[in-house]
């Protein structure tokens, strides 16, 4: 038997992994990638400052499905190991990760560089000692085409030959788009008046070389990414964040950063993560979006959106005011408000009983939207009022999990996870909830809220606006090129204008069927191997999900005319809109659902 494992991120070493778990037989597996053991996001050459976005002792690569104790040491224990410092050793990286793991402590937020150096320790691991009839192969190139041949088998095309697998598993993360006219044209623009224009990509990736202190950028988003390129702008170019006396951090400029400007639809950068308190294997009890709360809520099989919301609120709140009650009112009890909340059929009543001030009071209008209503003349009054909003966070993020009422309450959406991802799954949502609710609604919301950086960077963010390097657009950012320079305003503010020399994407491709440049996806697409899944609405219109339609829970793709495809399997970024959260790396000891859908692919393969 031959399998092909396309992509040797996370997801291709877990797959491969699991396969020399189970397979019996005879068996040669070809692992592709491009980039390196590890995959992209986790290059080894990349800048140290580049930071994961998940705490290290929560991660890990080894399967633990549905157990008790961990089957494998999770990224910290590993980073603390001889076995890691035995690695590292013998390695050439031109970075010291030796040095790096002694720096890392449990709940911190390690440079990705070294997340990389795990999984090519994992990949390492699992081949020395995997079975003797199976054969492994990692071919570092790209697949440029794939294609159907006779009984179900599949023929990949690299640079040096074609090769026929009997099965192949996609397993890839983020590819490149193909431009879309917005950006095709603001790339046009720059070429005529030698400007700069960066599409969505990885800041490490990004070619900053020609964008000089005398500069002014636009950065257009406020994620993850855009996290990503103020670091590079800044720690990036020799310049230094240190605490002054009364420990508040201020940044001391190397004079080789540009002005950077930043905007978004929101105005407001994403929420900050507070620091994990909880160990590993710890989980918060779910008191409202559970499944027996689920079933009992169910109309004709289905969980009406509003219900689900309003369960997704409820845990929240009760998280908050658990939290706040510890904090702020020693003269509560957070178990007996805990136990009025969960049986209150008025959840505003029970909350009043209390008389918290107001001021403390969750407001989910200023959770989603915390300049809502604020009365604002300037865009430098604006910078005042959303540095007083990035203070408040970043004290109470750096209060932790387990103390901090806003950011130790968002932590609940971790808990909530797995159950949301099989609601999605397995259609507990109508199509129309799940389309004009779910995804058009719900991802944003709960992007902002809970998939923002670590909270050094906000502290890191507060300093930059104080030191006039950053400036940050109020809502409804608005962009043109005009004057042979790109210009920046805001919906509200159109009288007052920045002119920039350059202009960048700060947000990562997504995942989209009908634009991806990933070849071989491409040519199973122009095959009619895959098609985009596609989700009927009562109103007659059919919404195009740019995900690839797999069937659940064998993950083949479907054709156009729902024809399956068995000996092909599609997981990961490529699905989302099929699953949701795709981008996430496991969690230890949390029955993650990325361990699920493989032992799904490999009991397919395994008892085909």
């Amino acid at each position: 038997m031959k399998i092909a494992i396309i992509g040797a991120g996370p997801r291709g070493l877990m797959m491969l992994h699991r396969l020399l778990k189970e397979i019996q037989l005879p068996v040669t597996i070809d692992l592709y990638d491009s980039f390196q053991i590890g995959g992209r996001v986790w290059r080894t050459d990349q800048p140290l400052y580049l930071l994961m976005n998940s705490t290290a002792q929560l991660v890990t690569l080894f399967n633990d499905y549905q157990s008790s104790r961990l089957t494998g040491p999770t990224f910290y224990e590993w980073s603390q190991s001889e076995a890691a410092k035995s690695f590292i050793e013998k390695q050439n990286y031109a970075h010291d990760f030796s040095q790096v793991c002694q720096a890392v402590h449990p709940d911190d937020f390690a440079p990705r560089a070294l997340f990389g150096v795990y999984a090519q320790w994992f990949y390492q691991e699992i081949t020395q000692t995997a079975p003797a009839n199976v054969a492994i192969n990692f071919n570092h190139q790209k697949v440029t085409a794939a294609k159907l041949v006779s009984d179900q088998h599949y023929e990949l095309t690299t640079k040096t030959g074609k090769t026929e697998y009997d099965y192949v598993i996609g397993s890839t993360g983020t590819s490149n788009n193909q431009m879309t006219a917005d950006e095709v044209s603001l790339a046009k623009y720059a070429d005529k008046y030698q400007l700069t224009y960066l599409a969505p990509n990885y800041v490490n990736e990004a070619n900053l070389t020609n964008i000089t202190a005398d500069q002014t950028v636009l950065l257009r988003g406020m994620g993850l990414n855009f996290f990503d390129y103020l670091t590079a702008f800044t720690i990036g170019r020799g310049g230094q964040f240190v605490y002054d006396e009364k420990h508040h951090l201020t940044y001391l400029a190397s004079g080789k950063e540009p002005q950077l400007v930043a905007g978004s639809r929101r105005g407001v950068p994403y929420y900050p993560k507070t620091e994990n308190q909880l160990p590993v294997g710890k989980h918060l009890p779910l008191y409202f979006l559970n499944w027996e709360t689920i079933n009992a809520n169910l109309v004709e099989h289905k969980l009406p959106y509003a219900k689900f919301f309003d369960l997704f609120q409820a845990e929240i709140e009760n998280r908050y005011y658990q939290l706040l009650i510890n904090a702020k009112y020693p003269n509560l009890n957070a178990a007996e408000f805990t136990k009025a909340f969960q049986t209150s059929k008025d959840r505003k009543a029970t909350i009043a009983k209390y008389h918290f001030r107001e001021e403390d009071l969750l407001d989910w209008n200023l959770l989603a939207n915390p300049v809502a209503g604020t009365s604002i003349t300037t865009i430098s009054a604006y910078q005042t009022i959303l540095l007083q909003w990035i203070k408040l966070i970043t004290d109470d993020a750096k209060l932790g999990s387990l103390h901090a009422p806003i950011t130790g309450a968002l932590t609940m959406f971790v808990e909530m996870r797995t159950t949301i991802q099989k609601l999605v799954a397995e259609h507990y949502f109508t199509n129309d909830d799940y389309v004009n609710k779910f995804l058009k609604e719900f991802t944003a919301l709960t992007g902002f809220l809970t998939s923002g950086p670590p909270v050094v960077r906000y502290e890191q963010l507060q300093a930059l606006m104080e030191a006039g390097i950053l400036t940050i657009v109020p809502p409804k950012l608005q962009v043109m090129g005009a004057n042979h320079h790109f210009i920046a305003r805001s919906h509200f503010y159109p009288g007052e204008i920045f002119t920039c020399d350059a202009m960048i994407e700060a947000r990562l491709p997504r995942p989209n069927l009908s634009l991806t440049d990933d070849s071989w996806l491409k040519s199973l697409r122009d095959a009619d191997i895959l098609s985009p899944y596609q989700i009927p609405l009562t109103d007659g219109q059919a919404f195009n999900t740019q995900a690839v339609n797999v069937t659940e829970p064998t993950f083949n793709p479907l054709n156009s005319q729902n024809q399956l495809h068995e000996h092909l399997f599609i997981w990961g970024l490529p699905i989302t809109g099929v699953e949701w959260m795709t981008t996430a790396l496991p969690h230890a000891l949390a029955n993650d659902r990325n361990f699920m859908i493989i032992n799904q692919i490999v009991d397919r393969i395994k008892n085909h």
